[in-house]
């Protein structure tokens, strides 16, 4: 059993996880015709061999149930023009607005943002709870790149972009 954070403890590593940045991704899945998503940050690649990724959702999440059930998921990451499309995913109170354009959605497959950084479409395989969120694992089945590359990041609770040059 996982002992109970020390509220100290807790507020340090809040404060300590706004110090790393993440690209911002969104989630998508089809359940009876209805395409759903949500704003995630907490996805990392697991493996090339075979070629796959986790994603952590909030149990709190509406999507939440949903996902323990389909058989695939779709991981959008955002270019840096997208801040406003991450916004909408994340406030329940624009559901009814965030699939209304740039998406590709015939619901036998997650719906997949047009013009992602890159999306991904993965089928689920496992999935674990562990504390407040469950970790979702698939093995991804195709992959569509943008071709510049730019993603939008998330950093001390702002989006905002990469300054660097290769």
């Amino acid at each position: 059993m996982i002992p109970e954070t020390d509220p100290q403890l807790a507020s340090a590593f809040r404060q300590s996880m706004r110090r790393v940045a993440s690209t911002v991704n969104v989630i998508t899945i089809c359940v009876n015709g209805e395409p759903m998503g949500i704003t995630a940050t907490a996805m990392s690649s697991i493996s090339m061999d075979p070629p796959s990724l986790l994603v952590c959702i909030n149990r709190a999440a509406a999507m939440h149930a949903s996902m323990e059930d389909v058989s695939h998921f779709s991981v959008n990451v955002l270019h840096t023009d997208q801040a406003e499309l991450a916004g909408m995913f994340a406030d329940s109170s624009k559901r009814a607005l965030r699939f209304t354009a740039g998406w590709h959605l015939d619901c036998a497959r997650p719906p997949r943002l047009a013009d992602a950084q890159a999306s991904l479409l993965c089928r689920r395989i496992d999935h674990h709870k562990f504390g407040t969120h469950s970790i979702f694992i698939g093995v991804v089945e195709d992959a569509v790149v943008r071709e510049d590359v730019d993603p939008l990041l998330y950093l001390n609770g702002q989006y905002g972009k990469a300054h660097f040059s290769p």
